[in-house]
């Protein structure tokens, strides 16, 4: 078989890390809106389902980790895709037949692994095909993945049941071999949780859409793997010498204090969108499960716009104005979440517009602007997504843990987590401003802080 020109599969490869990227923002992104029916399925309260969160997270974490060490060995990367996308498709389609929380758990931490370790390697892919061309690639990259989870709460809408709550107290129900007290108030949903005439649950059929999807991705990277397993490496940076001129220390720094800020935001950003149906339902406002998932579609469709926005912005803007004014969006939905969102609806709707607007653009902004001072290699990049996957394991656990019984938790960390982006960027900011820009640097331009350092300096 005749292997393309090497700029056409070059291509080809890139539109198959888009479609996988938005494979991976519909698996992630649909937990949110189904979470209460999942609740039902295995028989448990808010509280306890939290642990699905915790064991993704905890698999996306180590997924992250072993990707970052294969797409770095191994040439072979659209194998190792082909693999991890397959798992993904695995997991979805048995994820709603599992009936135990253990089970349920299982699944869940097979997704979160082969997420991170995909996930990982499509950032890794993005920049190795295109090396210093790869900014409008990676800004799209994170715009399919936001498509994706704008798609997940529309996927799953029309196979959600009502949900209602009843007061009840000094009453009993029976399930078999077991009474339970009716002291508190009851999670009911009505029979269009499940199918007419069966006992499949009726979001079975959005997880097997999802199913579908994701394995007809694999099919597509088992394709290309025939044609053209290897990938060019257009990426020739030497990781050693610019660590050897700032010194380990430097680095050291900007890679904590980015992994952080990374373990903030993107926590922020998955706790919020997967609580917000469960929060719409449980808070003050008592809205339905369509309702919720409408919300959520509304933040990732927020979040969708403002990633394609983003891909224009960085043509002209730099990477800290872009990221400040990511803070002032994420700010004033924070205000808006906390103080008028408990008691107005439209409320509540602004501020999750206005969390998707500010928080979609940060993740790939932030490594963008930090990439301009320190060589982002294969394993930093690993490293970057185990903070992602700390927060993701971390942010979403505290706020489903308390959401039940306090629901303005999920207000108090968004809040927060505002709070301590800032202080992050802040600090960042004061370490790089006096450093100079590599790119610069190689155009033979020092940019004016880093001219005055030098003064002070000699």
């Amino acid at each position: 078989m005749a292997e393309p020109s090497s700029k056409k599969m070059r291509i080809i490869k890139t539109c198959n890390l888009y479609i996988s990227s938005i494979s991976s923002g519909i698996s992630m992104a649909v937990i949110g809106p189904v979470l209460l029916n999942l609740q039902e399925i295995v028989h448990t309260d808010t509280e306890h389902i939290a642990v699905i969160y915790t064991g993704r997270s905890n698999g996306y974490l180590f997924g992250s980790l072993v990707g970052g060490v294969l797409f770095d060995v191994t040439p072979r990367k659209q194998l190792l895709m082909t693999v991890f996308n397959l798992l993904i498709a695995l997991s979805l389609l048995i994820i709603p037949w599992s009936k135990y929380i253990g089970m349920l758990t299982g699944w869940m931490i097979l997704n979160g692994f082969s997420m991170g370790a995909l996930d990982t390697g499509l950032n890794v892919c993005v920049l190795n095909l295109w090396g210093k061309d790869s900014g409008p690639y990676y800004q799209a990259l994170h715009f399919m993945y936001g498509f994706g989870s704008l798609l997940a709460p529309l996927i799953a809408a029309p196979f959600l049941g009502d949900y209602h709550e009843d007061d009840s107290t000094n009453e009993t129900t029976s399930f078999p071999n077991k009474t339970f007290p009716l002291d508190t108030m009851e999670l009911n949903f009505s029979n269009s949780s499940f199918s007419q005439n069966s006992k499949i649950p009726s979001i079975t059929f959005a997880f097997t859409i999802i199913g579908v999807f994701a394995a007809l991705v694999t099919i597509s990277f088992f394709v290309v793997c025939i044609i053209s397993p290897y990938d060019t490496n257009e990426n020739k940076n030497d990781p050693g010498s610019q660590t050897k001129k700032n010194g380990l220390l430097f680095v050291i720094m900007i890679v904590s204090l980015t992994f952080a800020l990374l373990f903030v935001e993107t926590g922020t950003e998955i706790g919020f969108a997967q609580m917000l149906t469960t929060y719409a339902v449980k808070g003050p406002l008592r809205l339905t499960p369509v309702m919720g998932s409408y919300m959520t579609s509304a933040f990732w469709a927020a979040f969708t716009i403002s990633r394609f926005a983003s891909i224009f912005f960085a043509i002209k803007m730099k990477s800290l104005h872009l990221i400040i004014m990511d803070l002032v969006l994420v700010t004033f939905g924070s205000a808006i979440l906390l103080f008028l969102a408990v008691s107005k609806e439209w409320a509540l709707w602004l501020a999750t517009v206005l969390l998707g607007l500010g928080i979609a653009s940060m993740y790939a902004t932030v490594i963008s602007w930090v990439e301009h001072y320190i060589n982002i290699t294969n394993k930093v990049l690993g490293l970057f997504a185990t903070g992602a996957a700390f927060g993701e394991m971390v942010i979403p656990y505290t706020i489903s843990y308390f959401v039940e019984k306090i629901p303005e938790v999920l207000g108090f960390v968004v809040g927060a987590s505002c709070i301590l982006s800032i202080i992050l960027t802040l600090i960042l900011y004061l370490i790089l401003r006096n450093k100079q820009d590599k790119y610069l640097e190689q155009e033979g331009i020092s940019n004016a802080a880093f001219e005055a350092n030098a003064d002070k300096e000699t």
